[in-house]
């Protein structure tokens, strides 16, 4: 959302602030945090239109926001493991007919959650640390995504068996990073100086930490689902399930570099075509003229 927020603010003509109720260990930037109710009704007053990145909680139900919102002015990103846990908050009360966005790749997400509009996440690549070359007998370093260290063994398991065998294989020439529960900036620190990333095998769509990863040219060990490549046909991550897939395609990387380069090029030039803010965030300017201009009709 804060990516949002700044991908409107340059690139478009409208005004807008960004309210955050919650900081996490991802340490993302604000511009109004955990603002006293009578600034939030100050805020809810000098908008015309909103933006949720989740359904409120009850500590956020102020009765001017909940006054204010309605299908013609207001749009619910729905994305992530809460939409995906709890997707009847999204389709009651106050939510019921409003739009959301942010998910429509995600069959888990999208066929519990409706109206769904087409929008993809924003990154402001310009402000990524560069990237940084590997020097001449560095191991090639593997990133392991913290969301995929999370799962259980049947949703990333085959990468950790995958590991088994590739270490006795490759030894010191390979190394496995691990950035569970770190925040966000030193992630992408981390990614910097890294060349591959195994990100997850179960749910079917790419999100951030492919998208991150991608960017700093790593080919991306992601599954994506059939009905996500109807929203993203040519997305370059590396599809494969099996861990007898995944040794055999690092297998050919570790043999020649160059191989592993290029599919890592393929992937930077699809991110900053699609998800990079000044392109992505036409899709929610069109979409946020959309909602307003059914209420006019």
């Amino acid at each position: 959302m804060y990516a949002l927020y700044k991908a409107l603010s340059f690139y478009t003509k409208h005004a807008v602030r960004l309210v955050n109720f919650r900081r996490s260990y991802l340490q993302y930037n604000e511009d109004v945090f955990d603002p006293p109710l009578n600034k939030v009704e100050e805020l809810v007053e000098w908008s015309d239109f909103f933006i949720l990145g989740e359904v409120l909680t009850p500590r956020m139900h102020t009765e001017p926001i909940l006054n204010a919102i309605n299908k013609n002015n207001c749009i619910v990103r729905a994305g992530g493991s809460i939409a995906r846990a709890y997707p009847q908050l999204y389709m009651t009360g106050h939510y019921k007919g409003l739009m959301k966005t942010g998910a429509l790749h995600d069959w888990t997400i999208s066929s519990r959650i409706f109206p769904m509009a087409p929008t993809v996440n924003i990154f402001h690549f310009d402000e990524f640390p560069i990237k940084r070359e590997r020097e001449e007998g560095e191991p090639v370093k593997i990133v392991f995504s913290g969301t995929g260290l999370k799962h259980k063994a049947e949703h990333s398991g085959e990468f950790m068996k995958a590991w088994e065998v590739l270490s006795r294989t490759h030894g010191d020439n390979l190394q496995l990073i691990n950035i569970q529960k770190t925040p966000w900036k030193k992630t992408l620190e981390i990614k910097a100086g890294c060349d591959l990333t195994f990100d997850q095998l179960h749910i079917g769509a790419y999100a951030n930490s492919s998208i991150e990863s991608m960017w700093y040219r790593q080919p991306t060990f992601c599954y994506v689902s059939e009905w996500c490549k109807t929203v993203h046909p040519d997305v370059p991550v590396v599809n494969l399930k099996t861990a007898g897939d995944i040794i055999r395609r690092i297998d050919w990387y570790m043999a020649d570099l160059d191989k592993m380069r290029s599919d890592g090029d393929m992937g930077h030039n699809y991110v900053d075509r699609v998800h990079s803010a000044e392109i992505a965030v036409q899709r929610w300017e069109a979409l946020i003229r959309y909602v307003s201009e059914e209420y006019r009709r």
